[in-house]
């Protein structure tokens, strides 16, 4: 029986000298927090060598201007899902990434929008990034990349972002993919200058190099039609001179419909 006290008394004394041990470690750990501050804060632009659409300035006021200062502030007042929320509304910002040290060093990482085309509409100018993304063209910084004006079918509103809403035929995504390759072959990309959507639909493109109008037509045999142009800047201009031919033709099969210069 008084080994059974015993033991009784023994396990309360230590479930007491517990509850005070976590008791007194939640009270300073509290202490402690109270004193983590954010101390520093590092922006770094992951894609900065490609786009420049943002700046770590910019980004660091983003976040001042909706929460206030962050230097000072206690690391148990911030909260980094809204700074993340916050900068990927943004529509130049396809990601960020927040964290913060318990020495209160707050760091952002920062993937921006890689556009593939600049599109001009009577609400004004867009990008089409990667995705199929829409979003306003940019004043302060400026992506080198193929212009498409014209008669672009789509209504997109001033200031829109996200994917187009109304695009029955796709047309964003067929551009899209005339886009990317273009991006991804170094010869076009430093050849096709401009693309002009015509009234009837046709690519009409304005190359750097050559005063020809080349008339590509729809947005189908994207690859066909590239290579037939190839061959007109590879076979038929070294024999004939860039000036000889003032339209080429790539919207039939298997075939370069080519009009003297000059001629009707």
């Amino acid at each position: 029986m008084f080994r059974r006290i015993l033991t009784y008394t023994g396990w309360t004394l230590l479930l007491g000298v517990l509850i005070s041990y976590f008791y007194f470690a939640e009270i300073l750990q509290r202490k402690n927090r109270d004193k983590e501050i954010c101390r520093s804060i590092t922006v770094t632009l992951l894609d900065s060598a490609r786009n420049r659409f943002v700046t770590a300035e910019e980004v660091k006021k983003i976040i001042t201007d909706f929460s206030g200062e962050m230097i000072g502030k206690k690391n148990r007042d911030i909260d980094i899902r809204n700074i993340e929320e916050l900068l990927n509304q943004r529509s130049a910002i396809r990601e960020a990434q927040v964290s913060l040290s318990r020495a209160g060093d707050m760091r952002i990482d920062i993937t921006q929008r890689r556009p593939v085309l600049r599109i001009e509409t009577e609400n004004g100018g867009f990008y089409i990034d990667e995705t199929a993304y829409i979003f306003p063209w940019v004043e302060t910084f400026t992506s080198y990349v193929p212009v498409v004006t014209g008669h672009i079918p789509l209504i997109i509103n001033s200031g829109h972002r996200g994917r187009a809403l109304e695009d029955e035929t796709n047309w964003v995504e067929k551009i899209l993919e005339f886009g990317k390759f273009v991006e991804d072959n170094p010869f076009w990309s430093a050849q096709i200058e401009q693309i002009y959507i015509d009234n009837n639909g046709d690519i009409l493109l304005s190359p750097r190099t050559g005063s020809q109008k080349i008339i590509f037509g729809d947005l189908n045999d994207i690859r066909e039609k590239f290579r037939k142009l190839y061959a007109f800047y590879k076979d038929v201009v070294p024999e004939m001179g860039w000036d000889k031919y003032g339209t080429v033709n790539l919207k039939y099969k298997n075939q370069i419909v080519c009009k003297l210069n000059g001629k009707p």
